[in-house]
């Protein structure tokens, strides 16, 4: 049986649009024309309850993607569903030699190219472009963009960065910056869909 927390997420629901069960996506997808074809099947929550679904229509509304799901016709079918939208890492569009998922960096060693320890990724977040490395470093996290300049090494068992002097300081979300943030009602750093990204030396990353 799938387990939730073993999925991969695909998209996310923006909101209900109109009365008939359809919703605009915020695709996190480099694959959208395959994750929200018709016919093509996907996971939500309802409460703690996975829920499978089918997509039954797909089409661009506004610049944005607009599914509905197979029996679900009424905005009351969709409204109780859950934000995320994921499949079974079984069903990944296998990628070429050297490229990678971003959820396989989670878990990952980073380290400087002097060999000093940087810390482990813990997550990767959207930022519209390329993507950012949130490495857990002591009790601070550290942001480091996913590019391949800034990171020559990018495998799952070992990155490898680059980052110019006072960055690893500069974007450390220790607690004083974390407090100045909320004083000045800052807003947190990520946001946007991920495309894809260059392999670069040493591997590629995607988002699905």
């Amino acid at each position: 049986m799938e387990r939730w927390e073993d999925m991969v997420l695909v998209g996310r629901i923006a909101r209900p649009h109109g009365l008939r069960g359809d919703v605009l996506i915020a695709p996190e997808t480099d694959f959208p024309e395959v994750r929200f074809a018709e016919g093509a099947a996907l996971f939500a929550r309802r409460d703690e309850t996975l829920v499978a679904l089918e997509i039954d229509r797909s089409r661009v509304h506004a610049g944005k993607l607009l599914v509905g799901f197979r029996g679900l016709e009424r905005i009351e079918d969709v409204e109780g569903l859950g934000r995320e939208l994921r499949i079974p890492e079984s069903a990944l569009v296998p990628l070429p030699e050297g490229e990678y998922y971003w959820y396989q960096y989670v878990g990952a060693p980073v380290q400087t190219e002097a060999g000093e320890s940087v810390g482990t990724v813990v997550r990767v977040e959207p930022t519209g472009g390329s993507g950012m490395l949130v490495v857990q470093r002591g009790t601070d996290e550290v942001q480091i963009p996913l590019t391949p300049s800034m990171c020559p090494v990018l495998r799952p068992d070992l990155i490898v960065v680059r980052p110019p002097e006072g960055l690893l300081d500069l974007n450390t979300r220790g607690p004083k910056r974390r407090a100045h943030r909320h004083r000045d009602h800052l807003p947190r750093h990520g946001a946007g869909r991920p495309p894809g990204g260059d392999p670069g030396a040493g591997g590629g990353q995607r988002t699905d």
